[in-house]
């Protein structure tokens, strides 16, 4: 064992950061091992803590479990050692390793879903999450479109021209990978400046971590007069964007123009960096002749190595999932063909639901990761024995050509339990009883049976086996018709069949009714953490759980005044219609007032920090547009992606879902007293009125300072729980 400064320097400043005694830390650098990918050690005695590790994530993953040992957890919710430790309490040298070399973390699109408008501060923080959960390979976009518009500008594109196809801060990562342009902003006229300076704050963390930062990649979509008459195009929910040909002289200048703008503005990545791009990742391609994707592949390579010869381009295999009737065996060989195995890293990005790697990979090396959430939009699920299952088979066959394993959820900060036990099972196999049980106590630090009890009702429902999918909240189904919504919609990331049609994705198909069935005991866990309010000496970890069951019974309880409005309106019964309606105007008053008194369930937080990023009201008023449009109509009225992103949060219930339910049953109430069939023009007229006036808003008073656990209560109680 050595020791090593700028290693102490990086252990000492996680602690700190933590809130710890750092200057009672002392960190050495262990040798590699034959035995393990990385290993890392602890152990503390008379106040001092010392920690180990082959690199700074092995020893910070050390700490983590040494935090554990103790009763703590980092968290999204805690993230600091609240209280501190008095002295660091004594503990036996231990040791952990794991065999999986990459630790792969971060979606393109949680780029939009979760970090679009995050400052320093809370990018610092999310980037000590990573390197405690053991996470060697983040991937950050942000800057990525200041580097986007200079490159083209840098090609003949106007300047106006380029920062228009940009467009908007929240959807950049839909145009990185060519499904989108010109749609939203324009951003702030210091958002270059500001972006990059953040962009290099967080490469250089990340990097002072021990972490290998994933940096993005144009696939060579561009503005249509930069690619030149004739360019092949791709299609994605409506928007056509055309692009140049991988295997074309103009695509290895954009590549290279792009790479140093990148090296530019963000600095050296150094000589083996990862290099992530994705030119058709839910677009077909242009053609599907085995020769010209071949001729991609080999463009897309030869572009990346003209100018990094040593780097890995990381392809995501959802277009292999999502696409599968296309993307045939022998196309997908085609288009690898010409790439060094050396030179790709493959993600089977769905492993936990879909998994693509027991078909071979296609020969390639690969990591194995799960998505787990899609579009931030709520919901309390998450299969935690598979999860454990998942991994534990990996780790156990360790197959032919396996790298590593990543999350790469759609949006992050929800459902912590799954992600704290992902991330443990990076180093070592727990029996998920005790772990849940430990994880309890860790959680709402108090060593109380409650606690335990709350977790074991929700492994056995929510968290339950087989639960790998979202279950759907009624609350932002989005009224279209005189039928209900749910069913009709289709489930977001499963395969597309053989011929496509654009389909809305604003809620899964509706679950089966063990949904319903378990209610009651997600209420009786709820009921728990009530109990435990004055106990918990983690508040906030604590409200939030008690906040989202809550919000999820309110939300499923809807149900039933749903249906009860499509029964009464059969029955062309106006008045029943109404009474319904009432009840489930009363019921998402509730789920609103409730969100309100949590600042991560406040829409305005979120606009807020939209509009924290401009100079002026008018930069204020694009940038708060944008955020809105994300978490609503998402993109254009005939994109078919309402509501994909929605949210249980204050502001967003009220003010967009209770109007256009209450649109809805007034326009079947109305038909019901004329007796005759809904013109359904008239509803859909409305309700994009609503949609619009919505997105167009500024500002929103949904702030509460009641305490959760009060309103909480009371809704239960509603709720006859």
């Amino acid at each position: 064992m050595i020791e090593h400064d700028e290693f102490t320097e990086a252990i000492r400043g996680i602690v700190a950061r933590l809130g710890g005694d750092a200057a009672r830390v002392r960190a050495v650098r262990l040798e590699p091992s034959s035995d393990a990918a990385a290993r890392g050690t602890y152990a503390a005695t008379g106040g001092v803590l010392t920690l180990g590790g082959t690199d700074v994530v092995a020893a910070a993953s050390a700490l983590a479990r040494y935090l554990q040992l103790n009763g703590r957890r980092i968290t999204w919710e805690t993230p600091r050692l609240e209280p501190v430790f008095e002295t660091w309490p004594d503990a036996p040298d231990t040791a952990i390793r794991t065999p999986f070399t990459v630790r792969y973390y971060l979606n393109v699109v949680t780029h939009g879903y979760s970090t679009a408008y995050w400052d320093w501060p809370r990018w610092e923080r999310e980037l000590d999450w990573m390197v405690l959960h053991g996470i060697t390979h983040p991937l950050i976009l942000t800057a990525y479109e200041v580097v986007l518009e200079e490159t083209l500008r840098r090609s003949g594109t106007p300047s106006a021209q380029a920062r228009a196809w940009v467009g908007s801060a929240a959807h950049t990562p839909w145009m990185s990978m060519g499904g989108m342009h010109d749609f939203g902003g324009p951003l702030p006229a210091r958002w270059a400046e500001r972006r990059v300076d953040l962009g290099r704050r967080i490469l250089g963390r990340a990097r002072e971590l021990g972490m290998t930062p994933v940096l993005p990649l144009t696939g060579g979509h561009v503005p249509a007069a930069l690619a030149g008459p004739g360019a092949p195009q791709i299609e994605w929910q409506g928007w056509r964007t055309a692009m140049l040909e991988p295997s074309s002289a103009a695509y290895a200048d954009l590549v290279r123009t792009f790479l140093e703008v990148q090296r530019e503005y963000l600095g050296d990545p150094g000589p083996h960096p990862v290099i992530a791009v994705d030119p058709y990742i839910e677009s077909l391609p242009p053609s599907g002749d085995e020769r010209t994707l071949a001729a991609a592949g080999r463009g897309i390579h030869c572009g990346i190595a003209a100018v990094h010869p040593g780097a890995t381009w990381l392809l995501q295999g959802w277009p292999f999932h999502y696409h599968r009737n296309f993307w045939t065996p022998a196309r997908v060989s085609a288009y690898l063909s010409d790439v060094p195995h050396e030179r790709l890293l493959l993600i089977d990005l769905w492993g936990e639901h879909a998994p693509m790697w027991r078909d071979g990979m296609h020969g390639r090396r690969w990591l194995w990761s799960a998505i787990h959430n899609f579009g931030g939009r709520f919901a309390l699920f998450g299969d935690l024995e598979g999860l454990a299952r998942d991994v534990a088979e990996l780790r156990a066959q360790r197959p032919e050509r396996l790298k590593g394993i990543g999350l790469a959820p759609e949006a992050i900060e929800n459902n912590t339990v799954f992600y704290e036990l992902a991330t443990d099972l990076v180093w070592d196999a727990p029996d998920t009883a005790c772990w849940l049980d430990a994880f309890a106590a860790q959680r709402y630090g108090v060593g109380d049976e409650r606690a335990r009890q709350v977790w074991r009702l929700l492994v056995a429902t929510l968290y339950g086996p087989g639960r790998t999918r979202s279950i759907p909240s009624p609350v932002f189904a989005r009224p279209w018709s005189a039928t209900a919504p749910f069913s009709a919609q289709r489930l977001a990331g499963e395969a597309l069949p053989a011929e496509p049609t654009r389909m809305s994705a604003n809620v899964d198909a509706e679950n089966d009714p063990a949904v319903r069935n378990d209610l009651p005991r997600v209420a009786q866990a709820a009921r728990l953490l009530l109990e435990m309010t004055d106990a918990a000496a983690d508040s906030a970890a604590l409200e939030r759980d008690l906040v989202d069951l809550t919000g999820h019974l309110i939300a499923q309880r809807t149900r039933e005044q749903i249906r009860g409005i499509l029964e009464a309106s059969r029955r062309r019964d106006a008045a029943a219609i109404r009474a319904h309606a009432d009840r489930l105007r009363a019921a998402l008053l509730d789920l609103d007032a409730l969100a309100a008194t949590r600042p991560e369930s406040r829409v305005s937080t979120w606009i807020d920090a939209a509009r924290g990023w401009a100079d002026d009201p008018e930069e204020a008023a694009a940038m708060e547009r944008d955020a809105r449009s994300l978490v609503s109509v998402w993109g254009h009225q005939t994109s078919g992606l309402h509501d994909y992103s929605g949210r249980h949060w204050s502001g967003l219930v009220r003010d967009l879902y209770l109007p256009r339910w209450e649109a809805w049953a007034h326009w079947l109430a109305q038909a019901a007293e004329r007796e005759s069939d809904p013109d359904i023009a008239v509803l859909r007229e409305r309700i994009v009125a609503i949609e619009e006036q919505w997105r167009d808003a500024t500002g929103s008073d949904d702030r509460s300072d009641a305490s959760p656990a009060v309103v909480a209560a009371a809704v239960l109680d509603r709720l006859g729980y």
